[in-house]
């Protein structure tokens, strides 16, 4: 009766409740149930917080994992080196390729140079060419003998001071114009200064005017002007001309305030002078210049100037 009654009350019924069997409970002790003396302590660490339970080597793990890839690493890398010896190889037995074009040598003395640097060279060498003939100055050299003061020349040219300074400033490169200071004609003194130019070019030099690039400082304010000598008909100066590889003798005229100057002094102002040339071309076409690099031309040491004859 008892054992029917339980069988049709299995469900919802609290008779279902029995007593627990303490030998079953007793047997959960049993080291299959509770699982191995690691895990129960790993167990007991997470929950206690017991720091005296011996740690698990979880980095064990990492260092296998570490080892595995290190190991890989090296066979790569002399995978690597194979490979590249096997290349080195493969090419050492390949024919070498033949130099074309610039890279092809050419035999110059006992050695071979490469087209290439053979050009760059001839390039280097048409340019400086190219250069010299289209930019640089004349070369020059002062003649002192043919230097002189010009006792009897007419200074204001009959035009008196104030006249001639205008004259002067409308024709001539003035380089002072403090210099005319007195209209006394005899407290001024022109030069006629000699110099030789050579060009070194096949094209011709065209030189409009010339001008006191620079004297010493003590005679700033006593220099008045500089100018070539050669004039047109109608007496505007045009400078001069210089054929290709020739020479010239040219004058450039300048003109000073001697007013208290001794004669050492005024040779001193003289020889202290650079001349340089103004808008120097060189003649291309017949109607084509091209500018050209001033000639800078320091009168000689040699030179002899005196205030009076």
């Amino acid at each position: 009766m008892d054992n029917q009654y339980r069988k049709y009350n299995k469900r919802g019924s609290m008779d279902s409740i029995g007593v627990p069997d303490t030998e079953k409970i007793i047997a959960l002790n049993d080291p299959k149930f509770r699982g191995s003396n690691d895990i129960n302590q790993k167990v007991e660490q997470i929950f206690t917080g017991d720091k005296t339970i011996r740690q698990d080597r979880f980095d064990r793990a990492t260092k296998s994992y570490d080892d595995i890839n290190l190991h890989t690493a090296e066979e790569l890398e002399m995978r690597r080196r194979e490979e590249e010896k096997d290349i080195m190889k493969y090419a050492a037995k390949m024919p070498a390729k033949a130099a074309t074009g610039l890279n092809k040598g050419t035999k110059i003395g006992g050695s071979y140079v490469r087209k290439g640097t053979i050009v760059k060279w001839v390039v280097i060498f048409v340019v400086a060419i190219l250069v010299l003939v289209l930019f640089f100055p004349p070369f020059f050299s002062s003649n002192p003998d043919l230097t002189k003061v010009r006792y009897e020349h007419d200074v204001f040219e009959s035009k008196g001071m104030t006249g001639f300074r205008t004259y002067a400033s409308a024709n001539y490169t003035v380089y002072n114009e403090n210099a005319f200071s007195s209209e006394d004609p005899d407290k001024y003194r022109v030069v006629d200064l000699s110099f030789t130019l050579r060009n070194p070019s096949p094209l011709q030099m065209k030189i409009p005017q010339y001008k006191v690039f620079r004297v010493d400082d003590d005679y700033e304010d006593a220099v008045c002007y500089a100018t070539s000598l050669t004039k047109d008909s109608e007496g505007k100066v045009i400078g001069d001309v210089i054929p290709g590889f020739s020479s010239k003798d040219i004058t450039v005229r300048v003109m000073v305030n001697v007013s208290d100057m001794t004669d050492e002094q005024f040779d001193d102002c003289i020889t202290s002078m650079v001349i340089s040339t103004v808008d120097m071309k060189k003649k291309i076409t017949k109607s084509t210049y091209v500018p050209c690099v001033p000639a800078f031309m320091p009168v000689s040491n040699n030179t002899v100037v005196n205030v009076n004859e």
